[in-house]
Protein backbone atom coordinates (compact mmCIF):
# COMPACT_ATOMS: atom_id res chain seq x y z
CA UNK A 1 0.00 0.00 0.00
CA UNK A 2 2.43 3.16 -1.19
CA UNK A 3 2.50 5.42 1.84
CA UNK A 4 1.98 9.36 1.35
CA UNK A 5 1.29 12.46 3.37
CA UNK A 6 -0.60 13.75 0.55
CA UNK A 7 -4.06 14.53 1.26
CA UNK A 8 -7.01 11.54 0.42
CA UNK A 9 -7.66 12.02 -3.35
CA UNK A 10 -10.35 13.72 -4.57
CA UNK A 11 -12.58 10.58 -6.28
CA UNK A 12 -14.28 12.91 -9.02
CA UNK A 13 -10.31 13.11 -10.61
CA UNK A 14 -11.14 12.19 -14.35
CA UNK A 15 -9.41 9.31 -15.94
CA UNK A 16 -12.09 8.27 -17.39
CA UNK A 17 -15.69 9.07 -16.44
CA UNK A 18 -17.67 11.73 -15.49
CA UNK A 19 -15.44 12.98 -12.52
CA UNK A 20 -17.74 15.02 -9.78
CA UNK A 21 -20.60 15.25 -12.01
CA UNK A 22 -23.34 13.49 -11.45
CA UNK A 23 -24.67 10.29 -12.50
CA UNK A 24 -27.97 10.96 -15.15
CA UNK A 25 -31.21 9.54 -13.25
CA UNK A 26 -31.69 7.10 -16.11
CA UNK A 27 -28.13 5.70 -16.29
CA UNK A 28 -28.50 5.34 -12.10
CA UNK A 29 -31.95 3.36 -12.94
CA UNK A 30 -30.43 1.46 -15.99
CA UNK A 31 -27.81 0.29 -13.64
CA UNK A 32 -30.28 -0.82 -10.73
CA UNK A 33 -32.01 -2.56 -13.38
CA UNK A 34 -29.28 -4.49 -14.50
CA UNK A 35 -27.94 -5.29 -10.30
CA UNK A 36 -31.82 -6.31 -10.05
CA UNK A 37 -31.47 -8.64 -12.99
CA UNK A 38 -27.85 -10.03 -11.84
CA UNK A 39 -30.02 -10.77 -8.26
CA UNK A 40 -32.96 -12.18 -9.73
CA UNK A 41 -30.58 -14.62 -11.85
CA UNK A 42 -28.27 -15.31 -8.69
CA UNK A 43 -31.26 -16.66 -7.21
CA UNK A 44 -32.23 -18.17 -10.26
CA UNK A 45 -29.24 -19.96 -10.64
CA UNK A 46 -28.98 -21.45 -7.02
CA UNK A 47 -31.67 -24.17 -7.97
CA UNK A 48 -30.44 -25.14 -11.01
CA UNK A 49 -26.49 -24.52 -11.65
CA UNK A 50 -24.86 -27.85 -10.86
CA UNK A 51 -23.12 -28.49 -7.66
CA UNK A 52 -19.28 -28.16 -7.86
CA UNK A 53 -18.01 -31.20 -5.66
CA UNK A 54 -16.60 -28.84 -3.54
CA UNK A 55 -19.72 -27.65 -2.19
CA UNK A 56 -20.65 -31.11 -0.50
CA UNK A 57 -16.88 -31.19 0.74
CA UNK A 58 -17.41 -27.93 2.08
CA UNK A 59 -20.77 -28.42 4.02
CA UNK A 60 -19.95 -31.48 5.25
CA UNK A 61 -16.75 -30.44 6.81
CA UNK A 62 -19.21 -27.21 8.55
CA UNK A 63 -21.61 -30.32 9.68
CA UNK A 64 -18.46 -32.05 11.26
CA UNK A 65 -18.08 -28.87 13.57
CA UNK A 66 -21.89 -29.33 14.50
CA UNK A 67 -20.89 -32.50 15.46
CA UNK A 68 -18.14 -31.47 17.83
CA UNK A 69 -15.39 -33.02 15.92
CA UNK A 70 -12.34 -31.38 15.85
CA UNK A 71 -11.64 -30.48 11.81
CA UNK A 72 -8.00 -32.04 10.84
CA UNK A 73 -7.75 -34.57 13.49
CA UNK A 74 -11.08 -36.46 13.68
CA UNK A 75 -12.07 -35.70 9.85
CA UNK A 76 -9.94 -34.57 6.83
CA UNK A 77 -9.75 -30.97 5.17
CA UNK A 78 -7.33 -29.35 3.02
CA UNK A 79 -9.18 -26.14 3.83
CA UNK A 80 -8.23 -23.17 6.13
CA UNK A 81 -11.40 -23.22 8.98
CA UNK A 82 -12.84 -19.87 9.42
CA UNK A 83 -15.78 -20.73 6.26
CA UNK A 84 -16.86 -23.78 8.18
CA UNK A 85 -16.77 -21.96 11.57
CA UNK A 86 -18.94 -19.53 10.36
CA UNK A 87 -21.71 -21.22 8.70
CA UNK A 88 -21.83 -24.12 11.02
CA UNK A 89 -24.88 -22.75 13.77
CA UNK A 90 -27.13 -22.29 10.37
CA UNK A 91 -25.97 -25.92 9.55
CA UNK A 92 -26.79 -26.45 12.75
CA UNK A 93 -30.44 -24.95 13.03
CA UNK A 94 -31.25 -26.10 9.09
CA UNK A 95 -30.76 -30.16 10.14
CA UNK A 96 -30.34 -33.39 8.12
CA UNK A 97 -32.02 -32.50 5.04
CA UNK A 98 -31.53 -32.78 1.13
CA UNK A 99 -32.21 -29.70 -0.67
CA UNK A 100 -29.83 -27.71 2.50
CA UNK A 101 -27.15 -26.82 -0.45
CA UNK A 102 -29.60 -24.33 -1.48
CA UNK A 103 -30.07 -22.92 1.64
CA UNK A 104 -26.52 -22.02 1.63
CA UNK A 105 -26.29 -21.15 -1.40
CA UNK A 106 -28.77 -18.47 -0.24
CA UNK A 107 -26.73 -17.84 2.34
CA UNK A 108 -23.38 -16.67 0.54
CA UNK A 109 -25.82 -13.53 -0.97
CA UNK A 110 -24.60 -11.08 1.67
CA UNK A 111 -21.15 -11.83 1.06
CA UNK A 112 -22.07 -11.27 -2.34
CA UNK A 113 -23.57 -8.09 -1.69
CA UNK A 114 -20.03 -7.16 0.24
CA UNK A 115 -18.06 -7.63 -3.17
CA UNK A 116 -20.36 -5.19 -5.02
CA UNK A 117 -20.07 -2.40 -2.70
CA UNK A 118 -16.53 -2.91 -2.32
CA UNK A 119 -16.16 -2.80 -6.19
CA UNK A 120 -18.41 0.13 -6.11
CA UNK A 121 -16.03 1.67 -3.11
CA UNK A 122 -12.87 1.10 -4.95
CA UNK A 123 -13.67 2.41 -8.45
CA UNK A 124 -15.24 5.51 -6.93
CA UNK A 125 -12.36 6.29 -4.64
CA UNK A 126 -9.73 6.00 -7.63
CA UNK A 127 -12.19 7.02 -10.37
CA UNK A 128 -15.27 8.48 -10.46
CA UNK A 129 -18.97 7.69 -9.06
CA UNK A 130 -19.77 6.07 -12.74
CA UNK A 131 -16.95 3.87 -12.79
CA UNK A 132 -17.81 2.38 -9.66
CA UNK A 133 -21.33 2.11 -10.83
CA UNK A 134 -20.27 0.26 -13.90
CA UNK A 135 -17.77 -1.45 -12.18
CA UNK A 136 -20.63 -2.97 -9.92
CA UNK A 137 -22.98 -3.59 -12.60
CA UNK A 138 -19.59 -5.55 -14.87
CA UNK A 139 -18.76 -7.68 -12.21
CA UNK A 140 -22.38 -8.96 -10.77
CA UNK A 141 -23.41 -9.89 -14.30
CA UNK A 142 -19.60 -11.42 -15.85
CA UNK A 143 -19.96 -14.84 -16.11
CA UNK A 144 -16.59 -16.33 -15.23
CA UNK A 145 -17.24 -14.39 -11.85
CA UNK A 146 -21.11 -15.15 -11.52
CA UNK A 147 -21.23 -18.92 -11.24
CA UNK A 148 -18.24 -19.77 -8.97
CA UNK A 149 -19.72 -16.79 -7.49
CA UNK A 150 -22.91 -18.17 -6.45
CA UNK A 151 -21.17 -22.02 -4.77
CA UNK A 152 -21.02 -22.76 -1.16
CA UNK A 153 -16.96 -22.81 -1.05
CA UNK A 154 -14.97 -21.02 1.07
CA UNK A 155 -13.12 -18.98 -1.37
CA UNK A 156 -16.57 -17.02 -1.54
CA UNK A 157 -15.53 -15.58 2.15
CA UNK A 158 -12.51 -15.49 1.10
CA UNK A 159 -12.95 -13.03 -2.20
CA UNK A 160 -15.13 -10.39 0.13
CA UNK A 161 -12.94 -10.74 2.90
CA UNK A 162 -9.99 -9.90 0.43
CA UNK A 163 -11.72 -7.15 -1.44
CA UNK A 164 -12.46 -5.48 2.27
CA UNK A 165 -8.71 -5.33 3.07
CA UNK A 166 -8.23 -3.81 -0.52
CA UNK A 167 -11.23 -1.18 0.53
CA UNK A 168 -9.83 -0.42 3.61
CA UNK A 169 -6.13 0.36 2.08
CA UNK A 170 -6.80 2.21 -0.76
CA UNK A 171 -10.03 4.49 -0.13
CA UNK A 172 -8.64 6.85 1.96
CA UNK A 173 -5.21 8.05 3.53
CA UNK A 174 -3.01 5.52 5.04
CA UNK A 175 -2.95 5.71 8.85
CA UNK A 176 -1.63 3.62 11.24
CA UNK A 177 -5.12 2.48 12.04
CA UNK A 178 -6.17 2.05 8.51
CA UNK A 179 -3.54 -0.42 7.90
CA UNK A 180 -3.76 -2.18 10.78
CA UNK A 181 -7.56 -2.88 10.22
CA UNK A 182 -6.73 -3.78 6.24
CA UNK A 183 -4.13 -6.16 7.86
CA UNK A 184 -6.56 -7.82 10.09
CA UNK A 185 -8.65 -8.43 7.12
CA UNK A 186 -5.81 -9.98 5.14
CA UNK A 187 -5.21 -12.03 8.27
CA UNK A 188 -8.73 -13.24 8.22
CA UNK A 189 -8.05 -13.73 4.55
CA UNK A 190 -5.45 -16.29 5.27
CA UNK A 191 -7.88 -18.09 7.72
CA UNK A 192 -10.66 -18.68 4.88
CA UNK A 193 -7.76 -19.52 2.17
CA UNK A 194 -4.13 -20.60 1.89
CA UNK A 195 -4.21 -19.30 -1.92
CA UNK A 196 -3.77 -15.57 0.33
CA UNK A 197 -0.13 -16.68 0.13
CA UNK A 198 -0.27 -15.21 -3.45
CA UNK A 199 -2.17 -12.66 -2.95
CA UNK A 200 -0.50 -11.21 -0.05
CA UNK A 201 2.85 -11.53 -1.70
CA UNK A 202 1.61 -9.44 -5.01
CA UNK A 203 0.37 -6.82 -2.81
CA UNK A 204 3.77 -6.75 -1.03
CA UNK A 205 6.03 -6.28 -4.28
CA UNK A 206 2.64 -4.00 -5.77
CA UNK A 207 2.76 -1.77 -2.83
CA UNK A 208 7.10 -1.32 -3.17
CA UNK A 209 6.60 -0.87 -6.46
CA UNK A 210 4.24 1.91 -6.56
CA UNK A 211 5.85 3.90 -3.87
CA UNK A 212 8.96 4.04 -6.12
CA UNK A 213 6.92 4.60 -9.25
CA UNK A 214 5.36 7.71 -8.13
CA UNK A 215 8.53 8.85 -6.74
CA UNK A 216 9.78 8.73 -10.23
CA UNK A 217 12.90 6.68 -9.77
CA UNK A 218 14.34 4.19 -6.59
CA UNK A 219 14.37 6.50 -3.32
CA UNK A 220 15.57 5.08 -0.31
CA UNK A 221 13.45 7.55 1.96
CA UNK A 222 10.19 6.32 0.00
CA UNK A 223 10.88 2.71 0.06
CA UNK A 224 11.53 3.43 4.12
CA UNK A 225 8.56 5.25 4.34
CA UNK A 226 6.58 2.41 2.69
CA UNK A 227 8.00 -0.31 5.41
CA UNK A 228 7.00 2.26 7.71
CA UNK A 229 3.48 2.24 6.64
CA UNK A 230 4.05 -1.63 6.08
CA UNK A 231 4.44 -2.55 9.82
CA UNK A 232 0.50 -1.54 10.95
CA UNK A 233 -0.03 -4.24 7.97
CA UNK A 234 1.37 -6.92 9.00
CA UNK A 235 1.12 -6.61 12.28
CA UNK A 236 -2.75 -6.60 12.01
CA UNK A 237 -2.11 -9.42 9.18
CA UNK A 238 -0.76 -11.88 11.99
CA UNK A 239 -3.53 -12.02 14.43
CA UNK A 240 -6.44 -14.12 13.01
CA UNK A 241 -3.76 -16.87 11.94
CA UNK A 242 -2.18 -16.50 15.10
CA UNK A 243 -4.88 -17.31 17.30
CA UNK A 244 -6.00 -20.08 14.96
CA UNK A 245 -2.50 -21.33 15.12
CA UNK A 246 -2.87 -20.94 19.20
CA UNK A 247 -6.56 -22.68 18.88
CA UNK A 248 -5.47 -25.44 17.48
CA UNK A 249 -2.00 -26.20 19.04
CA UNK A 250 -4.57 -25.96 22.73
CA UNK A 251 -6.75 -28.78 20.91
CA UNK A 252 -3.32 -30.52 20.56
CA UNK A 253 -4.22 -31.49 16.73
CA UNK A 254 -1.12 -28.98 15.66
CA UNK A 255 0.50 -31.56 13.76
CA UNK A 256 -2.92 -32.42 11.72
CA UNK A 257 -3.44 -28.60 11.35
CA UNK A 258 -0.24 -28.43 9.85
CA UNK A 259 -0.56 -31.30 7.47
CA UNK A 260 -4.47 -30.53 6.29
CA UNK A 261 -3.68 -27.04 5.48
CA UNK A 262 -0.14 -26.33 4.21
CA UNK A 263 1.61 -30.03 3.71
CA UNK A 264 -0.72 -32.31 2.33
CA UNK A 265 -1.37 -29.01 -0.33
CA UNK A 266 1.97 -28.84 -1.19
CA UNK A 267 2.71 -31.56 -3.78
CA UNK A 268 4.48 -30.43 -7.19
CA UNK A 269 3.77 -31.73 -10.60
CA UNK A 270 -0.04 -33.14 -9.23
CA UNK A 271 -2.03 -31.20 -12.35
CA UNK A 272 1.26 -31.41 -14.74
CA UNK A 273 -0.60 -31.98 -17.76
CA UNK A 274 -2.91 -28.92 -17.25
CA UNK A 275 0.27 -27.27 -15.56
CA UNK A 276 3.93 -28.10 -17.85
CA UNK A 277 6.52 -26.45 -16.54
CA UNK A 278 6.91 -23.51 -19.02
CA UNK A 279 4.61 -22.09 -17.10
CA UNK A 280 6.80 -20.98 -14.92
CA UNK A 281 7.95 -18.81 -16.82
CA UNK A 282 4.98 -16.25 -17.45
CA UNK A 283 5.81 -14.63 -13.72
CA UNK A 284 9.30 -13.53 -14.65
CA UNK A 285 7.99 -12.32 -18.54
CA UNK A 286 5.47 -10.72 -17.53
CA UNK A 287 6.86 -8.47 -14.97
CA UNK A 288 8.50 -6.14 -18.24
CA UNK A 289 5.11 -5.32 -19.47
CA UNK A 290 3.58 -4.85 -16.15
CA UNK A 291 5.87 -2.44 -14.87
CA UNK A 292 5.93 -0.61 -18.00
CA UNK A 293 1.61 -0.07 -18.09
CA UNK A 294 2.54 0.94 -13.96
CA UNK A 295 4.87 3.69 -15.38
CA UNK A 296 2.35 4.91 -17.68
CA UNK A 297 -0.19 4.75 -14.84
CA UNK A 298 1.79 6.66 -12.98
CA UNK A 299 2.82 9.58 -14.99
CA UNK A 300 -0.67 10.20 -16.41
CA UNK A 301 -1.82 10.60 -13.11
CA UNK A 302 -0.41 14.34 -10.95
CA UNK A 303 -1.53 13.35 -7.66
CA UNK A 304 1.29 10.88 -5.88
CA UNK A 305 -1.27 9.74 -3.50
CA UNK A 306 -4.04 8.72 -6.34
CA UNK A 307 -1.29 7.57 -8.45
CA UNK A 308 0.11 5.36 -6.06
CA UNK A 309 -2.99 3.83 -5.18
CA UNK A 310 -4.00 3.25 -9.06
CA UNK A 311 -0.35 1.79 -9.55
CA UNK A 312 -0.82 -0.80 -6.97
CA UNK A 313 -4.02 -2.08 -7.36
CA UNK A 314 -3.11 -2.74 -11.22
CA UNK A 315 0.09 -4.66 -9.87
CA UNK A 316 -1.92 -6.64 -7.25
CA UNK A 317 -4.13 -8.07 -10.35
CA UNK A 318 -1.38 -8.58 -12.83
CA UNK A 319 0.95 -9.74 -10.48
CA UNK A 320 -1.55 -12.34 -8.83
CA UNK A 321 -2.62 -13.78 -11.85
CA UNK A 322 1.13 -14.18 -13.32
CA UNK A 323 2.04 -15.74 -10.15
CA UNK A 324 -1.19 -18.23 -10.22
CA UNK A 325 0.31 -19.52 -13.45
CA UNK A 326 3.78 -19.68 -12.32
CA UNK A 327 3.13 -21.29 -8.93
CA UNK A 328 0.34 -22.64 -8.45
CA UNK A 329 -0.02 -26.48 -9.47
CA UNK A 330 -3.37 -27.21 -8.83
CA UNK A 331 -5.68 -24.29 -10.94
CA UNK A 332 -9.48 -24.37 -10.42
CA UNK A 333 -11.90 -21.00 -11.76
CA UNK A 334 -12.27 -20.27 -8.10
CA UNK A 335 -8.70 -18.97 -8.08
CA UNK A 336 -9.93 -16.06 -9.98
CA UNK A 337 -12.46 -14.82 -7.92
CA UNK A 338 -10.52 -12.42 -6.44
CA UNK A 339 -9.23 -10.87 -9.43
CA UNK A 340 -12.45 -10.19 -11.94
CA UNK A 341 -13.25 -7.90 -9.66
CA UNK A 342 -10.59 -5.73 -9.66
CA UNK A 343 -10.48 -6.57 -13.62
CA UNK A 344 -14.16 -4.73 -13.47
CA UNK A 345 -12.92 -1.56 -11.57
CA UNK A 346 -9.73 -1.07 -13.96
CA UNK A 347 -12.16 -1.39 -17.06
CA UNK A 348 -15.06 0.35 -16.09
CA UNK A 349 -13.45 4.19 -16.24
CA UNK A 350 -12.33 3.25 -19.47
CA UNK A 351 -15.56 1.94 -20.56
CA UNK A 352 -17.03 5.01 -19.34
CA UNK A 353 -14.56 7.30 -20.97
CA UNK A 354 -15.70 5.48 -24.48
CA UNK A 355 -18.93 6.05 -23.85
CA UNK A 356 -18.63 9.67 -23.49
CA UNK A 357 -16.27 10.36 -25.72
CA UNK A 358 -17.50 8.10 -28.57
CA UNK A 359 -21.53 6.87 -27.99
CA UNK A 360 -23.55 7.80 -25.17
CA UNK A 361 -23.38 5.95 -21.55
CA UNK A 362 -27.01 4.48 -22.26
CA UNK A 363 -26.90 2.35 -24.68
CA UNK A 364 -23.38 1.00 -23.91
CA UNK A 365 -24.00 0.04 -20.40
CA UNK A 366 -27.15 -1.37 -21.60
CA UNK A 367 -24.62 -3.51 -24.48
CA UNK A 368 -22.47 -4.37 -21.80
CA UNK A 369 -25.25 -6.13 -19.42
CA UNK A 370 -27.15 -7.90 -22.05
CA UNK A 371 -24.15 -9.29 -23.65
CA UNK A 372 -23.22 -10.78 -20.23
CA UNK A 373 -26.95 -11.53 -19.24
CA UNK A 374 -26.96 -13.42 -22.84
CA UNK A 375 -23.09 -15.48 -22.21
CA UNK A 376 -24.94 -16.32 -18.73
CA UNK A 377 -27.94 -17.75 -20.01
CA UNK A 378 -26.52 -19.30 -23.36
CA UNK A 379 -23.07 -21.00 -21.08
CA UNK A 380 -25.96 -22.13 -18.37
CA UNK A 381 -28.92 -22.96 -20.26
CA UNK A 382 -31.80 -22.26 -17.62
CA UNK A 383 -34.30 -25.50 -18.81
CA UNK A 384 -31.51 -27.55 -17.50
CA UNK A 385 -31.68 -28.64 -13.85
CA UNK A 386 -27.88 -29.53 -12.92
CA UNK A 387 -28.58 -29.79 -8.91
CA UNK A 388 -30.73 -32.96 -9.02
CA UNK A 389 -28.00 -35.58 -8.97
CA UNK A 390 -26.51 -34.13 -5.14
CA UNK A 391 -30.07 -33.83 -4.13
CA UNK A 392 -31.03 -37.67 -4.88
CA UNK A 393 -27.39 -38.34 -3.20
CA UNK A 394 -28.87 -36.85 -0.13
CA UNK A 395 -32.03 -38.07 -0.16
CA UNK A 396 -30.67 -41.47 -0.77
CA UNK A 397 -27.84 -41.39 2.09
CA UNK A 398 -30.63 -40.25 4.56
CA UNK A 399 -32.99 -42.75 3.51
CA UNK A 400 -30.19 -45.96 3.68
CA UNK A 401 -28.28 -44.63 7.09
CA UNK A 402 -28.70 -43.20 10.60
CA UNK A 403 -26.72 -41.48 12.74
CA UNK A 404 -23.00 -42.54 13.25
CA UNK A 405 -23.44 -44.73 10.47
CA UNK A 406 -20.50 -44.27 8.34
CA UNK A 407 -20.06 -44.43 4.50
CA UNK A 408 -17.68 -44.13 1.79
CA UNK A 409 -17.30 -41.21 -1.14
CA UNK A 410 -14.96 -38.82 -2.34
CA UNK A 411 -15.36 -35.67 -0.61
CA UNK A 412 -18.21 -35.56 1.55
CA UNK A 413 -20.98 -36.20 -0.96
CA UNK A 414 -23.02 -37.87 1.41
CA UNK A 415 -22.29 -34.66 4.13
CA UNK A 416 -24.29 -36.22 7.11
CA UNK A 417 -22.06 -39.41 8.02
CA UNK A 418 -18.57 -39.75 8.42
CA UNK A 419 -16.15 -41.25 5.12
CA UNK A 420 -14.74 -44.74 6.41
CA UNK A 421 -11.23 -43.80 5.21
CA UNK A 422 -9.86 -40.40 6.21
CA UNK A 423 -8.36 -38.80 3.42
CA UNK A 424 -10.85 -36.71 0.59
CA UNK A 425 -10.29 -38.63 -2.69
CA UNK A 426 -9.49 -35.65 -4.98
CA UNK A 427 -6.25 -34.91 -7.19
CA UNK A 428 -4.24 -34.34 -4.91
CA UNK A 429 -4.99 -37.50 -2.55
CA UNK A 430 -5.26 -39.09 -5.78
CA UNK A 431 -1.51 -38.37 -6.40
CA UNK A 432 -0.27 -38.99 -3.32
CA UNK A 433 -1.92 -43.01 -3.12
CA UNK A 434 -0.21 -43.52 -6.68
CA UNK A 435 3.02 -42.34 -5.30
CA UNK A 436 2.32 -44.11 -1.84
CA UNK A 437 2.69 -41.20 0.61
CA UNK A 438 -0.72 -42.10 1.61
CA UNK A 439 -1.83 -46.03 2.21
CA UNK A 440 -5.03 -47.44 0.84
CA UNK A 441 -6.68 -48.20 3.33
CA UNK A 442 -9.96 -47.78 2.07
CA UNK A 443 -10.94 -51.84 2.22
CA UNK A 444 -10.09 -52.37 5.59
CA UNK A 445 -11.57 -49.00 7.12
CA UNK A 446 -15.14 -50.01 5.09
CA UNK A 447 -14.90 -53.36 6.80
CA UNK A 448 -13.82 -51.83 10.16
CA UNK A 449 -16.36 -49.13 9.95
CA UNK A 450 -18.95 -51.19 8.91
CA UNK A 451 -19.48 -48.78 6.10
CA UNK A 452 -22.55 -50.36 4.10
CA UNK A 453 -23.10 -47.18 1.53
CA UNK A 454 -20.80 -46.21 -1.03
CA UNK A 455 -21.02 -43.28 -4.06
CA UNK A 456 -21.65 -45.03 -7.00
CA UNK A 457 -18.62 -43.80 -9.11
CA UNK A 458 -15.20 -44.53 -9.24
CA UNK A 459 -13.33 -41.54 -10.31
CA UNK A 460 -11.04 -40.57 -7.19
CA UNK A 461 -11.38 -44.00 -5.78
CA UNK A 462 -8.09 -45.92 -5.26
CA UNK A 463 -8.23 -49.39 -8.01
CA UNK A 464 -7.55 -51.59 -5.14
CA UNK A 465 -10.45 -49.67 -3.27
CA UNK A 466 -12.92 -49.40 -6.42
CA UNK A 467 -12.17 -53.31 -6.80
CA UNK A 468 -13.31 -54.04 -3.77
CA UNK A 469 -16.33 -52.62 -3.81
CA UNK A 470 -16.86 -53.67 -7.50
CA UNK A 471 -16.77 -57.01 -5.51
CA UNK A 472 -18.80 -56.21 -2.53
CA UNK A 473 -21.56 -53.63 -3.29
CA UNK A 474 -24.37 -53.51 -5.93
CA UNK A 475 -25.58 -50.13 -7.20
CA UNK A 476 -28.84 -48.63 -6.52
CA UNK A 477 -28.54 -45.66 -8.37
CA UNK A 478 -26.25 -42.75 -7.40
CA UNK A 479 -25.12 -45.00 -4.39
CA UNK A 480 -24.49 -48.38 -3.84
CA UNK A 481 -24.56 -50.93 -0.92
CA UNK A 482 -23.25 -53.77 0.52
CA UNK A 483 -24.32 -56.53 -1.83
CA UNK A 484 -22.91 -59.08 -4.61
CA UNK A 485 -24.32 -60.87 -7.50
CA UNK A 486 -24.21 -64.64 -6.71
CA UNK A 487 -25.47 -65.63 -9.96
CA UNK A 488 -26.34 -63.84 -13.41
CA UNK A 489 -27.37 -66.71 -14.66
CA UNK A 490 -30.76 -69.54 -14.28
CA UNK A 491 -30.16 -71.26 -10.89
CA UNK A 492 -31.62 -74.68 -10.86
CA UNK A 493 -33.12 -75.83 -7.58
CA UNK A 494 -30.86 -77.44 -5.04
CA UNK A 495 -27.43 -76.24 -6.98
CA UNK A 496 -25.12 -74.90 -4.82
CA UNK A 497 -24.03 -71.64 -4.89
CA UNK A 498 -21.23 -70.59 -3.61
CA UNK A 499 -19.49 -66.99 -2.19
CA UNK A 500 -17.66 -64.86 -0.14
CA UNK A 501 -18.49 -62.16 1.92
CA UNK A 502 -16.03 -59.38 3.13
CA UNK A 503 -18.64 -56.83 4.77
CA UNK A 504 -20.27 -58.51 7.15
CA UNK A 505 -24.11 -57.08 7.69
CA UNK A 506 -27.53 -58.27 7.83
CA UNK A 507 -28.04 -59.89 4.27
CA UNK A 508 -31.12 -61.08 2.35
CA UNK A 509 -30.86 -63.45 -0.10
CA UNK A 510 -32.66 -61.11 -3.22
CA UNK A 511 -34.26 -62.29 -6.87
CA UNK A 512 -36.60 -59.78 -8.50
CA UNK A 513 -39.05 -62.29 -8.29
CA UNK A 514 -40.89 -64.10 -5.68
CA UNK A 515 -39.07 -64.17 -1.95
CA UNK A 516 -35.96 -66.68 -1.90
CA UNK A 517 -35.90 -69.80 0.17
CA UNK A 518 -33.97 -72.89 0.48
CA UNK A 519 -30.64 -73.40 2.36
CA UNK A 520 -27.86 -71.06 3.66
CA UNK A 521 -24.59 -72.97 5.15
CA UNK A 522 -26.53 -76.22 5.27
CA UNK A 523 -29.51 -74.13 7.52
CA UNK A 524 -32.86 -73.23 6.25
CA UNK A 525 -33.13 -69.90 4.96
CA UNK A 526 -36.32 -68.30 5.47
CA UNK A 527 -35.31 -64.47 5.86
CA UNK A 528 -32.65 -61.70 6.33
CA UNK A 529 -29.98 -62.78 8.06
CA UNK A 530 -26.59 -61.23 9.77
CA UNK A 531 -23.87 -63.25 7.73
CA UNK A 532 -20.03 -62.90 8.85
CA UNK A 533 -17.39 -62.65 6.54
CA UNK A 534 -15.70 -65.64 5.46
CA UNK A 535 -16.80 -68.01 2.32
CA UNK A 536 -20.41 -68.88 2.36
CA UNK A 537 -22.53 -71.31 0.44
CA UNK A 538 -26.64 -71.11 -0.55
CA UNK A 539 -28.76 -74.07 -2.39
CA UNK A 540 -31.90 -72.68 -3.40
CA UNK A 541 -35.28 -74.16 -2.60
CA UNK A 542 -36.91 -73.21 -6.33
CA UNK A 543 -35.16 -72.56 -9.81
CA UNK A 544 -33.82 -68.74 -9.93
CA UNK A 545 -33.07 -66.67 -13.31
CA UNK A 546 -30.78 -64.72 -10.85
CA UNK A 547 -29.47 -64.64 -7.31
CA UNK A 548 -27.72 -61.56 -5.30
CA UNK A 549 -27.29 -61.32 -2.01
CA UNK A 550 -28.36 -57.18 -0.31
CA UNK A 551 -28.01 -55.14 2.54
CA UNK A 552 -31.49 -55.74 3.95
CA UNK A 553 -31.65 -52.11 4.82
CA UNK A 554 -31.85 -50.79 1.06
CA UNK A 555 -34.86 -53.84 0.63
CA UNK A 556 -36.64 -52.17 3.13
CA UNK A 557 -36.15 -48.46 1.80
CA UNK A 558 -37.28 -49.84 -1.68
CA UNK A 559 -34.08 -49.82 -3.59
CA UNK A 560 -33.86 -52.73 -6.60
CA UNK A 561 -30.39 -53.19 -6.87
CA UNK A 562 -28.55 -53.36 -10.21
CA UNK A 563 -27.97 -57.07 -11.04
CA UNK A 564 -27.44 -57.39 -14.83
CA UNK A 565 -24.63 -54.73 -15.33
CA UNK A 566 -23.69 -53.31 -11.67
CA UNK A 567 -21.57 -50.71 -13.67
CA UNK A 568 -19.97 -47.54 -11.86
CA UNK A 569 -22.01 -44.98 -12.81
CA UNK A 570 -20.84 -42.21 -14.74
CA UNK A 571 -18.94 -39.35 -13.55
CA UNK A 572 -20.60 -35.92 -14.88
Amino acid sequence: MPSSSAPAPHTGESAGGNGGAAIPKNERLLAAALLLAALALRCFYIFRFRYDSDEPQHLHTTWGWTQHLLQYRDFFDNHTPLFHLLFSPLVAALGERADILDFMRFAIVPLWFVCLWCVWKIACALFSPRAGLWAAVIIALLPWWFFPALEYRTDNLWTPLWLGALTVLVTGRMSCWRGFAGGVLLGLCFCASMKTTVLFGASAIAALAASQLVARGFSLRETGRSLRAAWPVVAGALLAPAALCAFFAAQGAWKEFFYGVIQHNILPGVDAKNHPAWLRLIFPLALPFLGFAATRIARRVPERALAGRRVFVFLVAGLYYAALYSFWTLLTRQDFLPFYPVVAILAAPLLAWLAETRWHPLPVLAGIGAFEIALILSGRPPWIDGTVREREILRDTLRLTRPGDYVMDFKGECVFRRRAFFYVTEPLTYVRLQKGLIADTVAADIVGKKALVALNQDRWYPKKAAAFMSENFLPVGHLRVAGKVLAKEPVGAGAPVAFQVAVPALYALWDSGPPVTGTLDGTPYTGPRDIAAGPHEFRPAENHPRLAIIWQRALEAGFTPEVKQPKWEYFR
